[in-house]
């Protein structure tokens, strides 16, 4: 590149926004870690629900099983209806388009008459409908978490590539065209000095 004041100035100016670039990343990525942190500690509490609700719905599932045989458990189950209704929208953050998903489940009303079984098989359809709410709410956390890990990883990219390659380039080439420039000056005013002593 050649060593001109055009260049130069050109040069800062870009230096100029590549450290508002890095600044914007830095605030980017502490966004970005704090939205995760709390992503987890919601999903932690979530899927801690969770899994406690299927437990309870496993231990009722094996009740039942006990006591009426898997057969008619199995047959039971494919008169259960849930009826759910999935309804997602999308939100963005920092540019990440995260999930919002929520899960309308009517109420329960079991589609197996009184023959054959009873309160256990009750208990274990109203447990699964219990285990069924959390879904949603478990499944936009989860994918939510992903997407900003992801997003995250892009922008720790940026600023290392910006803090280790661009700004010490930049900061290196106008060093040297400023060092360049003022050997420049002092040889055009030597010049100019051996010029004005010949001439009187």
């Amino acid at each position: 590149m050649p060593a001109t004041k055009s260049n130069l100035i050109r040069l800062k100016d870009e230096l100029v926004f590549a450290v508002d670039s890095l600044d914007l990343m830095d605030q980017k990525k502490e966004i970005l870690v704090r939205q995760i942190s709390s992503l987890a500690v919601r999903g932690e509490r979530v899927r801690a629900e969770m899994n406690q609700r299927l437990g309870d719905a496993y231990d009722r599932l094996q009740e039942a099983v006990v006591q009426y045989g898997e057969a008619t458990v199995a047959s039971v189950g494919l008169g259960l209806q849930a009826g759910e209704q999935l309804r997602v929208r999308e939100k963005s953050l920092m540019g990440v388009v995260l999930p919002q998903v929520h899960i309308d489940i009517p109420p329960l009303k079991p589609g197996y008459g009184f023959y054959a079984t009873g309160k256990c098989i009750d208990s274990t359809a109203v447990a699964i409908h219990r285990a069924m709410e959390l879904a949603g709410e478990l499944a936009e956390v989860e994918v939510s978490i992903e997407r900003l890990i992801v997003e995250l990883k892009k922008t720790l990219k940026r600023i290392n590539v910006l803090s280790h390659i661009y700004i010490p380039k930049y900061q290196a080439t106008i060093k040297a065209i400023d060092v360049s420039l003022e050997e420049k000056e002092r040889e055009d005013s030597f010049r100019l000095r051996r010029i004005r002593s010949k001439g009187l």
